[in-house]
């Protein structure tokens, strides 16, 4: 067998048509990248204006919350009476983070401070396991001195 009549035994023909096609398509593929090259330079060149645009795109749109403004006295029996109201909504014994999360929800004024100057007067008093409760006692002995 010469020639030809080889080629064809021996698959050939078969062979040099699946080499054409790869070497097309690698070209073809080299040839759209080169004319698409420029694309991604200028997006390189850009990459923060991209980058802020997609974590605008990808980020939580933020939630508007009306807030109602209560005015805090600075007087330290306003505080009190205010946290007394709050501590009286939760149930006994009370959590310091709840309450400082549902004074922040309604906007009184420095609440980590006044929270401080409340365990402070022993208004708010530990019990012991974590949690805390209002001591109704001092707090009438400060409402009397009024």
């Amino acid at each position: 067998m010469n020639g030809l009549e080889a080629i064809a035994f021996y698959n050939g023909w078969k062979i040099s048509a699946t080499g054409i096609c790869i070497v097309f398509t690698a070209l073809c593929t080299l040839s759209f990248i080169i004319s698409q090259l420029h694309k991604g330079l200028s997006i390189w060149e850009k990459r923060e204006e991209y980058i802020k645009k997609a974590g605008k795109l990808f980020s939580r749109p933020k939630k508007t919350v009306l807030h109602r403004k209560i005015k805090v006295s600075e007087s330290f029996n306003e505080s009190a009476r205010q946290f007394h109201v709050l501590t009286q909504s939760m149930k006994d014994p009370f959590s310091l983070p709840k309450l400082i999360m549902l004074a922040k929800k309604i906007d009184l004024g420095r609440p980590h401070s006044t929270v401080n100057d409340l365990l402070s007067a022993r208004l708010i008093v530990p019990d012991g396991k974590g949690l805390y409760y209002w001591d109704n006692d001092v707090y009438t002995t400060i409402l009397e001195k009024e």
